[in-house]
């Protein structure tokens, strides 16, 4: 798989609060569930703060299209593209 970093660009202001009441009535082993599969995986995600509309992901997948068949029922509330990463420095490790 290669790595990808996911923008996740809320489709209105009205989603992005029906996003954050799922995900706040979700458990964590759910939602882990939700986002590992076979040919995508995330590994981390980052809400921005404020009025932003979009969250980052961090994914090893097996393509784009693979990070959106992922998510399923989640593209219901936001629009993602994704971008292959070529290095990834992960300086916890180093």
């Amino acid at each position: 798989m290669k790595d990808y970093l996911a923008t996740h660009v809320f489709k209105s202001e009205e989603m992005k609060k029906k996003f954050h009441e799922v995900i706040g009535s979700t458990s964590a082993e759910d939602l882990k569930k939700g986002v590992n599969g076979e040919k995508a995986v995330c590994h981390m995600t980052m809400m921005c703060a404020g009025d932003s509309m979009n969250m980052y992901c961090k994914w090893q997948a097996e393509s784009p299209q693979a990070i959106i068949d992922q998510l399923g029922d989640m593209n219901n509330f936001f629009d993602t593209t994704s971008e292959e990463c070529s290095q990834v420095m992960d300086f916890s490790k180093m």
